[in-house]
């Protein structure tokens, strides 16, 4: 659970009201702006899954971590 692969950019307020909801409930009333989209990429990203399985976390983890060595130059 306490990866970089689970995690999702929100604001103060939106973190406080997203609390431990299902996942389609927070897609749908906590990660999506006013004008449809998140203003974070990487929820953005978050926004595209149907589903938030161990599978789906365990596949964003690598994604996210190939990206950080590349700007990191690992």
């Amino acid at each position: 659970m306490h990866r970089i692969g689970n995690l999702a950019l929100l604001s103060r307020n939106k973190n406080a009201e997203a609390q431990n909801y299902d996942f389609d409930k927070k897609k749908e009333k906590y990660f999506l702006g006013k004008k449809g989209v998140s203003p974070f990429v990487l929820t953005t990203q978050v926004l595209q899954q149907s589903e938030w399985t161990p599978e789906v976390i365990k596949q964003r983890q690598e994604d996210c971590l190939q990206s950080l060595r590349k700007i990191w130059r690992l």
